[in-house]
């Protein structure tokens, strides 16, 4: 009896402790979690590629369990909430908490940006600033400007208010190496946005506190925008810029939402409205000419009548497109505002479009994406 006893209880035992595994999912590749914005482990092979027992599989294995428990995204959720509600403690994937109550975005990228952990070495500064000393001398044998402008994730402005916990490891950081390597290696026009940005932010707030984890505000993109076009007007004394006072400023509370629960801080931010518009976006125009660009949906086309005779075409990410592309577009006859991964196909845009200044702007923590794009321009 005693032996049927333990028996039962051996595989009982066996049953529960294999349910996990018998439904766990099983993709090879690991599935993506929108949540947690990452790739999750995918299912682990027992024999290397070259028929080798793969010493790492346990591990692998743990990791894979761990990461494709069904129902897995809702414990995860349900505990962040309870965390939050009881403790207003942010344990969700991409939320980093700093101080006062700041939020930034917690993206592997952004931080090893802001610890000085992705420096480049001297071999990789020196192809960075001589294929963009090639893209410039490309742009200028067809009469065309160009310009760099650099821009900042909120931390890099505001380190004060970081989280402290996430220490500097070097002096320098990797967008400081190439600032000063294309500023003393080429002839390029640089607009680096973070002294003007420093300097603002002592007074006021130019980058969302609590509503965006990344971004400046408007006053901040004000900043960024004047930044831009005060060099291109050195160059072409025609064109005219937005003044403050051509916006209607006003404000309003934001904050956010962290796991559908208010977040108990809230911010009052800045509002840019120009005051009379005369860009007119042709998206229809856009849409039917612009489609083969990369990240399509990412291409702003602007006409206007009323401003100087020249054409820009401005190759940028979520600092322009979200917050100065209108802004630009007030200055010129003709915008084109696409993803800045389109830099490896930029022989074909030019040949179509033949704008006379091209502006090619970049977050920091985004800088090896268009050492990317420069690696497959074949004509450059």
């Amino acid at each position: 009896m005693k032996q049927k006893i333990n028996l039962i209880f051996v595989l009982l035992f066996s049953f529960v402790i294999s349910l996990p595994y018998l439904f766990a999912h099983r993709d090879r590749e690991g599935r993506v979690s929108d949540m947690e914005n990452r790739t999750l482990t995918g299912y682990p092979a027992v024999f290397e590629e070259d028929g080798n027992i793969n010493k790492e599989f346990t591990v692998q294995y743990e990791n894979w369990l761990n990461d494709n428990l069904r129902g897995r995204s809702i414990l995860v959720e349900a505990n962040a909430a309870v965390q939050y509600l009881l403790f207003q403690k942010i344990v969700k994937n991409d939320v980093l908490q700093g101080e006062d109550g700041w939020l930034f975005s917690n993206d592997a990228e952004q931080i090893a940006e802001y610890q000085h952990s992705n420096l480049m070495t001297e071999e990789e500064l020196f192809f960075y600033a001589s294929k963009m000393q090639r893209l410039s001398e490309y742009l200028e044998e067809r009469n065309i400007n160009f310009y760099y402008m650099q821009c900042y994730a909120k931390e890099m402005i505001y380190s004060d208010k970081y989280n402290k916990g996430i220490l500097q490891t070097e002096d320098i950081s990797r967008t400081e190496q190439i600032i000063s390597m294309l500023k003393e290696k080429t002839d390029i026009c640089v607009i680096d946005t973070k002294k003007i940005l420093e300097d603002a932010g002592i007074e006021e707030s130019v980058y969302f506190q609590y509503a965006d984890l990344v971004h400046w505000n408007e006053a901040g993109a004000y900043l960024g925008y004047r930044a831009l076009m005060d060099e291109i007007q050195k160059d072409y004394k025609e064109i005219p810029i937005l003044k403050i006072e051509d916006y209607d400023i006003s404000q309003r509370e934001q904050s956010t939402s962290i796991y559908g629960f208010e977040y108990p801080y809230m911010e009052i931010c800045p509002v840019y409205n120009i005051k009379e518009p005369k860009a007119l976006e042709m998206t229809a125009d856009a849409a039917e000419n612009w489609n083969w660009l990369h990240y399509k949906e990412y291409t702003h086309l602007y006409y206007n009548e009323d401003s100087s005779n020249k054409k820009i075409l401005v190759l940028g990410d979520s600092y322009v497109r979200m917050f100065i592309k209108d802004d630009i577009a007030e200055s010129f006859s003709r915008t084109l505002s696409i993803d800045r991964a389109n830099i490896s196909i930029l022989d074909k845009i030019l040949e179509s479009y033949q704008p006379d200044i091209v502006v090619l702007e970049c977050a920091d923590h985004v800088l090896e994406q268009v050492v990317e794009a420069l690696e497959q321009a074949d004509f450059l």
